[in-house]
């Protein structure tokens, strides 16, 4: 939507029409429980990639099998999933993330820091809903050859994570899921969503929490994120990330 803005610079009062980031609820009926989920109405495709996303991630469903059937509108979605007693959510998350992921990988690889940099431009460079109303936050997933696998956006942040991780499970190719970049901060339940989908290394704009960071070292995840002198602060797991130069360390 656009909307006329005032901007007030150097004493001077400008008229100007901007173009403003929609949020909107969507009424989701998972069986028998109504929920609503405020996320930015992009397409149903988006949505149907959020819904599958976020019951993963909340552990309602381990693959699309469990999905029994699905039906999204305009405002309003529905899906039916397998009920499990695996389905539920134990309380302690560390022990769900490092015994029952489904996608826990044993392959890895080290990455430079460029390549890391380059995941973080080629993000920036597809983010074209920010672009239009510097408001939106986004996810973007790459494959173990540093391909692209997804980008989405959003107004939350752990939508937009759990879009692109739906649209992986829709593909069947959450197994190939090795590097994840972020426009936000690494909180816990991104890091969360990001381990129980296999994901090695996250790369963010922002720094991590110390929970994040705890469950990282957990769940040998590498945390790195933008310094502003440039280049990059490593958090956890430096291993994974190639270094060129030499080491210096300060008390």
């Amino acid at each position: 939507m656009k909307k006329k803005v005032y901007y007030y610079i150097n004493k001077t009062l400008i008229e100007k029409e901007e173009e403003i980031i929609e949020e909107a609820p969507l009424r989701l009926r998972i069986n028998n429980e109504i929920r609503y989920m405020l996320r930015t109405p992009i397409s149903l495709e988006e949505d149907k990639a959020l819904i599958i996303g976020s019951c993963f991630t909340e552990g309602l469903i381990r693959n699309k099998n469990d999905i029994l059937a699905l039906n999204v509108e305009e405002g309003f979605a529905e899906i039916r999933i397998r009920q499990r007693k695996e389905n539920k959510i134990k309380e302690d998350v560390i022990d769900q993330i490092l015994g029952l992921s489904p996608t826990k990988k044993k392959k890895d690889k080290k990455i430079s820091v460029n390549e890391l940099l380059s995941c973080i431009d080629i993000m920036e460079s597809r983010q074209r809903l920010r672009k239009k109303t510097k408001a939106s936050h986004a996810a973007m997933l790459f494959s173990y050859k540093l391909e692209s696998l997804y980008i989405s956006e959003d107004i939350g942040r752990h939508n937009a994570l759990d879009k692109i991780i739906g649209k992986a499970i829709l593909e069947d190719k959450l197994d190939q899921a090795f590097l994840v970049t972020l426009s936000s901060r690494v909180s816990f339940e991104m890091a969360k969503k990001a381990a129980l989908a296999g994901v090695k290394i996250i790369m963010a704009i922002s720094r991590p929490t110390s929970m994040a960071i705890s469950l990282a070292e957990n769940a040998g995840i590498s945390i790195v994120s933008l310094a502003k002198e440039g280049g990059v602060i490593i958090f956890t797991c430096r291993e994974r990330i190639k270094i060129c130069q030499k080491e210096i360390f300060l008390d």
